[in-house]
């Protein structure tokens, strides 16, 4: 999949760039609540590599599906009841993660809401986790979001935008507290209908909520 250079620069970070043949959900949850559970459906776990952890092209390492645990916040049923007819085609949740030089961890559950399995139509939920505060303060958790409005009614700091880009319209709502940044993001192709900015908002509430955030 080929991004204008105006489009990379809206990108949620790894979310939209991760290779799709990652696969499983099992591990360690990264969620705020011990006691949230979803209702994911069954997803196939990779097997560990005997020759170490591989590096990503920015030197982060890439973390084993196993240890990451995106998909434990969000389940193909609850994606469902929030998005209705757009998520009738829903695939089977897969993860992809790294941990930066310096400490920050990403990881990511990524939804295809078609067989294509493309992230130009997907629902993907990004988990960043920093080492301190102060790191997660000297971030941007709205960077790649355009025209951000404040949100509120949730866990923490919230932002929503709705991204426009060439191949699809994202909605993207982000959640900022402690150490760590959750990012929600619905991507639908430009040719297929989305929803209204209020509309949007109201979607992607119902997915934070049901991740308890």
């Amino acid at each position: 999949m080929m991004f204008s250079a105006k489009d990379k620069a809206a990108l949620t970070g790894l979310a939209l760039t991760v290779v799709l043949g990652l696969s499983g959900c099992s591990g360690s949850s990264p969620s705020p609540d011990a006691g949230a559970t979803a209702t994911s459906e069954t997803t196939t776990t990779a097997a560990p590599s005997s020759s170490g952890p591989a590096t990503a092209r920015d030197g982060s390492s890439l973390l084993p599906t196993t240890e990451v645990g995106a998909c434990s916040l969000l389940g193909a049923d609850q994606i469902r009841q929030a998005l209705g007819d757009a998520a009738q085609e829903i695939q089977t949740g897969e993860v992809a993660g790294t941990v930066t030089p310096e400490g920050v961890r990403n990881e990511n559950c990524i939804y295809p809401l078609d067989a294509s399995g493309a992230t130009t139509h997907a629902v993907i939920l990004e988990v960043v986790t920093y080492p301190d505060e102060a790191s997660r303060a000297g971030a941007d958790p709205w960077e790649a979001m355009m025209s951000p409005t404040e949100v509120t009614g949730l866990w923490g700091e919230a932002r929503y935008a709705t991204n426009r880009l060439s191949e699809s319209t994202e909605h993207v709502l982000a959640v900022a507290k402690g150490t760590q940044v959750w990012r929600f993001l619905v991507s639908q192709p430009t040719n297929t209908p989305t929803w209204e900015p209020a509309e949007g908002l109201a979607v992607m509430k119902k997915l934070a909520e049901s991740a308890k955030i």
